[in-house]
Order: structure tokens, then C-alpha cells, then sequence
């Protein structure tokens, strides 16, 4: 089995964790930690002609996945289809958030990043905030999908928000955050990133800050949402207005610390037992991080079980 077809499995194997079957532009984007450079035509080629490859996999419409896993790819077309009344909502958000001076840029991140997020789940947002106000970004952001309505439920999750991962945009390396060596869903979760609000060119930026992520996936390429949200002369002009009157000069530190101490304060329990303690919950003045149920280590033992499989046949 030569690098390509190790590498080929390898990636297959990892989304395979999500139900989500690859096209063959994909996998080369995707592809996991090849030991020299690939073209895309060179992953067509074996794709067609390995013998390996052609044991282990099988394509349903240009969709490449696990022999025996042939109904996924029906899946991934539902899914698709759903993502965009999922993303009409997140673009209707965004518009709302470019009122919001302490917000620099909002990306979708996790599944629907993907377009394969399923009909009851709710919008995962990575938001990067205006240079120490991480917690005045956070307060507003979720103040406003509170009074919408769009805050999830614990009946109902659906077409809701999530927001869970803040970073100020002074800090846009996020590698201290990575869950170890063996850790591969952050490389995939940093390439999967859709940005839908950026108005200072700051996704490029924090991919520039997370290059550590490209010696992983040296192949991928940075993302563009074709109906990204764009700042007029309105809400930049009510941004400063905005800003002066929640984060006044004179009394700015103070304003924040307040800030900051109410939502510590009402900071769910379970999630305040799990502060700081590993790469779960995560919170200081550079990252705000609350994934309680964070599954990147059972990702990783579930990756390294199927592609344990795939190799050593």
C-alpha cells in the first residue's frame, strides 16, 4: 500500500465517523498528512486504477465511501439540501450581529460547515471579537438569538444557535487549545470553517495564525460563502456609537469586569466544574470555550480503529 492509497483511507475513514462520503476533489483537499505533493488528477487516477482502494471503497454519484456503507451518501444529499434554510437563518444573524461593535467575525463551524448538519440540529458559530471584549461579544451575541428566539432548547434544537467558542482577535492561535498530537478533528474543524460575517479580512488572518494545521492538511484551502455578509456605512457608523455607549472610556474596565462577573456567575455548574481543567472548557481573556460534551478524543479513537481496519486488509 503506497502513501496515497494510506492517505486516501485515512480521510475516508474520518468522515466516515460522520456519515459524510467524499467526492474525489475532497479527499484531495482533505488529504490527511501525505508525505509528498499529490495533484488532484493523481487522486483521480487511483482512485480508478488502485486495487486497494477499489476493495476497500466503493462510489455512489461521485461519492467515495467504506464498502458497506452505500446508503450514507443519500444522507449527505438530505443534508445538503436542508444546509441551506439552515444557512438563510445564519445570514440573517449576521446582518443582526454587524450592529455588534465588540464582534469582528462569525463563521459556522462543526456540521453545518460541512452542509451536513440533519433536520433537528441546531447551528454551531465560531465568533472572533474586537480586541479585549471577549465578554462584552459573548453577552451581546447570545442576548440577541435570547430575544429572537433562536437560544436551543432542551426539547428542541432545531435551526437554533450555538454559541459556544469565542477568541479575541489578538490571540488567533488556537493550537494551545488542540487536544494533543492525536487530535485530528482540529485540523478538519479549522478547514471546515465558513466564514459569513468578516468584514476586516480576519479569517485569513486566523488561518495564517493556525498554519500548524497545514502540515496536517497541506492541500485545503480557505473557504468563501457566496452570500457572505458585508458592513455598510450604517452599521459601521452605529458601531461606534454603540460602542461608546456599552464600553464608555471612562468607565471601560469596570463596565467589562461587570460584564465578565455576570455571566461567570450564571455559568451552568457542570460547566463550571470543568473550567480550565483540559482543553474542554476553556475560559480567560483570550478564549472563551464550552464544549462540555467535547468528542474530539472519541473522534480519535473511532478514526484510529477504522483506519486500523481498512490497513491490515
Amino acid at each position: 500500500m503506497n502513501d496515497l492509497e494510506k492517505s486516501i483511507l485515512k480521510i475516508i475513514a474520518f468522515f466516515d465517523i460522520f456519515a459524510y462520503p467524499l467526492t474525489a476533489s475532497e479527499i484531495y483537499k482533505w488529504l490527511y498528512k501525505p508525505q509528498q505533493v499529490y495533484s488532484l488528477s493523481d487522486v483521480k487516477s487511483i482512485l480508478a486504477s488502485s486495487h486497494i482502494l477499489n476493495k476497500e471503497l466503493s462510489s455512489e454519484e461521485g461519492f467515495y465511501h467504506i464498502k458497506g456503507r452505500d446508503h450514507i451518501y443519500l444522507r449527505r444529499k438530505q443534508n445538503n439540501n436542508l444546509a441551506e434554510r439552515k444557512f438563510k437563518k445564519v445570514v440573517y444573524l449576521a446582518k443582526v450581529y454587524r450592529f455588534i461593535p465588540f464582534v469582528r467575525m462569525v463563521a459556522v463551524c462543526n456540521s453545518l460547515a460541512y452542509s451536513n448538519a440533519n433536520e433537528k440540529s441546531d447551528i454551531d458559530l465560531f465568533v472572533i471579537s474586537r480586541r479585549g471584549t471577549i465578554w462584552l461579544a459573548r453577552f451581546f451575541t447570545i442576548f440577541v438569538v435570547k430575544i429572537l428566539g433562536m437560544r436551543p432548547k432542551d426539547d428542541s434544537k432545531k435551526d437554533t444557535f450555538c454559541l459556544s467558542f469565542f477568541i479575541d482577535e489578538g490571540f488567533l492561535d488556537i493550537e494551545h487549545s488542540r487536544m494533543g498530537n492525536d487530535d485530528i478533528y482540529y485540523p478538519y474543524w479549522i478547514s471546515s470553517l465558513m466564514p459569513v460575517y468578516d468584514p476586516d479580512g480576519l479569517y485569513e488572518k486566523f488561518l495564517e495564525a493556525n498554519a500548524w494545521y497545514k502540515n496536517i492538511l497541506p492541500n485545503t484551502y480557505p473557504n468563501q460563502f457566496s452570500k457572505e455578509v458585508h458592513a455598510s456605512w450604517v452599521p459601521k457608523f452605529l458601531n461606534v456609537i454603540i460602542f461608546y455607549i456599552f464600553s464608555p472610556p471612562i468607565i471601560r474596565r469596570w463596565v467589562y469586569n461587570m460584564y465578565r462577573s455576570f455571566q461567570i456567575k450564571i455559568i451552568d455548574k457542570n460547566l463550571k466544574s470543568l473550567i480550565n481543567i483540559d482543553t474542554r472548557v476553556i475560559v480567560n481573556e483570550r478564549m472563551l470555550k464550552f464544549y462540555s460534551n467535547d468528542n474530539r478524543e472519541l473522534f480519535a479513537k473511532q478514526w484510529k480503529e477504522r483506519v486500523r481496519e481498512l490497513i491490515k486488509n
